[in-house]
């Protein structure tokens, strides 16, 4: 018999809204099944394995509609400036990926949450930030202005720019609960991506 998704898709999106504003050990199925308008029954149904199951779907979720969003390409850049202002683009990216409720509600989770991942869930979140890496190592070695000596190399450079990435996204939505990307922020990466790349402007010239 096949599965209705709709009351899935309703416990997931009440279950999201809830583990962001209660946090996931606060939340009870019975909580759930309320705000859901269904029965216990119901969720264990569409979610054999209760609470657990479902977190890891919400942030299994969040990471592909994340992922998904980001294009990495640098075929165009002839010059340093011209992939400071890709990676600028990048950075936009990422912070509209977690501008819609969904998405900043599946990240707050993922984070705040993330012990209590399964293994399987927290080796996927693992790999997506890995994959988001390999796209930026491949396309630093399609540029032949960058000349770095090797895969290596192109790899470090994508791992400190995706660090940089991260610590802002992590401190503006996380710490400081900040939706807003403001001037002042974006300008402070993209000073930091122009030191970066600074020495490879100064060698390849």
């Amino acid at each position: 018999m096949i599965k209705n998704d709709q009351p899935k898709d309703k416990i997931i999106d009440v279950a999201r809204k809830l583990f962001a504003s209660r946090g996931f050990e606060a939340t009870t199925t019975r909580m759930i099944n309320k705000a859901a308008g269904i029965s216990e029954g119901a969720l264990y149904y569409h979610f054999p394995h209760g609470k657990q199951e479902i977190l890891d779907t919400i942030v299994q979720q969040g990471i592909e509609s994340r992922v998904s969003l980001l294009a990495v390409s640098l075929t165009n850049s002839t010059t340093v400036t011209d992939i400071e202002t890709q990676m600028m683009t990048l950075f936009d990216q990422l912070w509209q990926a977690f501008q819609s409720e969904t998405s900043y509600q599946s990240f707050i989770i993922t984070i705040r949450e993330r012990m209590l991942l399964s293994d399987e869930q927290s080796h996927w979140l693992i790999d997506a930030i890995q994959q988001i890496q390999a796209r930026l190592s491949q396309a630093f070695q399609n540029v032949e202005k960058l000349a770095l000596n090797d895969s290596q190399a192109a790899d470090n450079l994508a791992m400190i720019v995706m660090s940089i990435f991260q610590k802002v996204l992590y401190d503006e939505l996380l710490i400081k609960n900040q939706r807003r990307l403001s001037a002042d922020v974006r300008e402070r990466v993209r000073q930091q991506i122009h030191f970066l790349l600074a020495p490879i402007q100064t060698t390849t010239n």
